[in-house]
């Protein structure tokens, strides 16, 4: 009698979120968009199936799917409605012609976790806010003075690299391992200005944020839906990420405020300023910006220039 019971408690918990899902699916679908051609799709999941039956390479779908239906498409994905571009044209039209109506950020879990609630410059909404981010990025962090600045690093860390696989010769090397170390020792000497294990371990939770933020999330797609964060529990994979990453943040905004202290009473000199003098500059001159400038912005920054950086080196 309780297994029939809690059979029939399940049926209809089923079938009243199917319900909703439907309904909310028509309500959706009613809206009236002038949208490009695009597959036919199914009802609550849309084109998802269409990506799942290529497994891990995803891309390979949507590259044939763009060969039918043209290098501006329309997918389905869930409750979200995705415009695809896949020709050199198209993404011109979008990143230059029009960047204008592209600039505002999809609000992603993954993103607004881990970039403190969205104030850093890759998912922060477009504003002032915005703006203020990408003038303190292009003037002063990737300027080609400040970029030229840390060639030296660069060309260093490359010799040691080149200077290891020589010494290699004849024996079987973890070439994926040595380029890492190349690109996590060469970040940490620009960033922080010396290399600690502390920071090649911070380097590591940034290859983990980096694999965080991509790919598909079944939360992302079904953003009504909030128990799925519950269900999937990568909410709380994320928030224990971003603590473990703001531990190593902390120590070092920390550690440059107190060697700024000791400049200013002339207990030490500071030659080369790195990233994270620079923003704890204008976090002490408000004049120079129209916002604060707090302790968790300039840790936003420091996070996604790191994985900036990553890419870049």
């Amino acid at each position: 009698m309780e297994a029939q019971t809690y059979i029939l408690v399940i049926s209809f918990s089923l079938f009243f979120l199917l319900n909703w899902l439907v309904k909310h699916y028509k309500l959706k679908s009613h809206v009236s968009l002038k949208l490009p051609p695009g597959p036919k799709r199914l009802p609550i999941i849309g084109n998802l199936y269409q990506l799942a039956v290529a497994g891990s390479l995803p891309h390979h779908a949507l590259q044939k799917l763009s060969h039918e239906y043209g290098p501006l498409m329309h997918l389905q994905l869930g409750e979200i409605s995705a415009v695809v571009a896949s020709s050199p044209e198209m993404v011109k039209e979008i990143t230059k012609t029009h960047d204008v109506a592209f600039l505002q950020r999809p609000q992603f879990i993954s993103g607004q976790i881990l970039s403190y609630g969205g104030i850093d410059v890759v998912f922060a909404p477009y504003g002032d806010y915005w703006r203020q981010m990408r003038k303190i990025f292009v003037s002063e962090l990737l300027s080609t003075k400040r970029v030229q600045s840390f060639s030296f690093i660069r060309e260093d860390e490359t010799e040691k690299f080149i200077d290891s696989i020589r010494t290699s010769a004849g024996s079987p090397i973890n070439l994926s391992s040595r380029i890492f170390s190349l690109v996590s020792t060469s970040v940490s000497r620009a960033a922080f200005g010396n290399i600690s294990k502390d920071h090649i371990e911070f380097m590591l939770l940034i290859k983990k944020v980096m694999g965080s933020v991509g790919g598909f999330d079944l939360a992302d797609l079904f953003p009504s839906m909030k128990s799925i964060h519950f269900i999937t529990g990568k909410k709380a994979k994320l928030e224990k990420l971003l603590n473990q990453v703001d531990r190593f943040l902390e120590s070092i905004v920390r550690e440059h405020q107190e060697k700024q202290r000791r400049a200013k009473e002339g207990r030490v000199q500071i030659k080369d300023e790195d990233l994270v003098d620079v923003l704890l500059t204008f976090q002490q001159t408000d004049a120079a910006l129209d916002i604060k400038m707090t302790t968790r912005n300039v840790k936003a920054l420091i996070l996604v220039s790191k994985c900036r950086e990553t890419l870049v080196f």
